[in-house]
């Protein structure tokens, strides 16, 4: 179990630290995006991404995690020649759909640019945004099948590796193009540049990775790829639901501007998913091997997750609730730190999503996807409903409420089915602890805040943080959340060669 533990954690670390980089593209990206596009234009790329995400939903039907399952399993068993044909059915399937959806998002351009992104006059920016989009859509369908190789043969440096490359080349590309006056067509024609340059050049990489057996379809093992998909595309499509329907319902109802002010305060408050995000990325896959290979410890490896998240993740989200207006003011200017409310309550959403997500990958890593699905189909409804009802009445706030009464409700909801399956020791205590000297360090912030003489805002955000992080890791010591020996052998694992 232990080399179990020192896979999952320096995988974990590997992705977290390039997830770490890739975000500073991402970041970088919209910092010249609000600066050389109007609010207007800055959310148009992001109101059209997120109606082409929900078509998404209907390409991929679950196969890009069934895949991965499906590998760990063979893998695990030495079943090559059903492996290889896993691959090969998945990329099939979404490329036929893939083609479909492409043609309906051409046909039907001009009706979103008016009815849903409700341009005026000349709709041409919101058409070809869209047909951009469409056409990397399509260009996608590789990457979800390069994705679930790697996850699935736990290639996890190379995973995290690649999303890095693309995030960096498309940041390249779109300021290549805004160099060259493409303007609001920037960021989709270096989103679609940024896929096909890193599909191209890792491709051969990964087609290393495929067993050199013969390919044979049959219909017991796409039947076996399809049931397991299912209930994944069903979570998938609620998923997209708490993610997206936000930024669409803005679009409908507020406009793109409004779009905009949110599309910089949600990104922000999602930095803090990376940690957790990357320990899911590893846990799926090893999840699936010990419950194959039988092998003991699962739920200790668990709850030494679930306590050591909260550490990690609270210091930073109690930064971005203190400093979300200058936040938002020193990355994007004055006219978007109108969403620093926005950034206080997602940022607390942070700390039950976090959760959510490891819970998530162990209800598909167990076989019980179906599981997971109720839970997110709850949060989807929950979300859908709470935006229908609050954006129109306070706007994006509004949004953010209803997002924040979806995380906590799921984080509850998950544990009541995960203790069905497995029994897992829920770390009340510490992470009530973890809370309590998370105020306090709170506290501090404030207090600093009101004591520093300064106009450098960099200055006060270091200070500030600084002081807390050591009053925080201070308390945690004395409260005896954090067990010195064990991040000390730990540590010593995940470096041991």
């Amino acid at each position: 179990m232990v080399n179990y533990l020192k896979k999952a954690a320096s995988g974990a670390f590997f992705i977290f630290l390039f997830s770490i980089l890739g975000a500073i593209a991402s970041y970088s990206l919209r910092f010249i995006l609000t600066s050389n596009l109007t609010p207007a234009d800055y959310g148009l790329f992001y109101a059209c991404l997120s109606l082409v995400g929900l078509f998404a939903l209907f390409n991929d039907f679950g196969l890009s995690g069934s895949l991965v399952y499906h590998i760990s399993k063979f893998k695990s068993g030495n079943k090559l020649k059903e492996l290889k044909s896993s691959i090969y059915f998945v990329f099939f399937v979404h490329m036929i759909f893939a083609l479909i959806i492409t043609g309906i998002i051409f046909t039907f351009a001009e009706f979103f640019a008016i009815n849903y992104l409700h341009l005026s006059g000349d709709i041409s920016k919101g058409v070809f945004v869209l047909k951009i989009l469409a056409i990397t859509y399509f260009v996608q369908v590789g990457f979800s099948t390069f994705y679930g190789v790697l996850q699935g043969f736990q290639k996890m440096r190379m995973y995290a590796f690649v999303e890095f490359c693309r995030l960096w080349s498309w940041f390249g590309f779109t300021y290549l193009f805004i160099l060259l006056n493409f303007s609001y067509l920037s960021p989709a024609i270096g989103f679609l540049c940024s896929y096909i340059f890193v599909f191209l050049l890792f491709s051969p990489l990964v087609l290393k990775l495929i067993p050199k057996v013969k390919l044979s379809f049959n219909k017991e093992l796409s039947k076996k790829l399809v049931l397991y998909g299912l209930p994944l595309m069903l979570s998938s499509a609620a998923g997209m639901i708490i993610g997206d329907t936000d930024t669409i319902l803005i679009t409908f109802f507020l406009g793109l501007e409004k779009v905009g002010i949110y599309q910089t305060a949600q990104p922000t408050a999602r930095l803090l998913w990376f940690f957790s995000g990357a320990f899911s990325t590893v846990l799926f896959p090893l999840v699936v091997e010990l419950k194959t290979k039988k092998i003991k410890g699962l739920e200790k490896g668990i709850s030494l997750i679930y306590r050591y998240i909260w550490i990690v993740i609270i210091p930073l989200s109690l930064m971005a609730f203190s400093f979300s207006k200058e936040l938002l003011n020193l990355f994007f200017g004055s006219f978007y730190a109108q969403g620093s409310d926005v950034l206080k309550i997602l940022a607390i959403g942070a700390l039950f999503f976090s959760i959510v997500q490891i819970n998530g990958v162990i209800f598909n890593g167990l076989g019980k996807p179906k599981k997971y699905t109720k839970i997110i189909y709850l949060g989807a409804t929950l979300n859908l409903i709470g935006n229908l009802v609050f954006i129109p009445i306070i706007g994006i706030t509004g949004a953010a409420i209803s997002t924040l009464i979806t995380y906590i409700t799921m984080f509850l909801f998950s544990f009541v089915e995960l203790r069905k399956l497995i029994k897992i020791k829920i770390p009340f205590r510490e992470w009530g602890l973890t809370l309590v000297s998370g105020v306090v360090s709170l506290l501090s912030i404030y207090l600093l805040k009101n004591l520093i003489i300064t106009s450098n805002l960099i200055l006060e955000v270091i200070i500030c943080f600084s002081t807390s992080i050591i009053l925080f890791v201070g308390l945690l010591i004395f409260l005896k959340v954090i067990n010195i020996k064990e991040i000390i052998d730990l540590t010593k694992q995940v470096i041991k060669k």
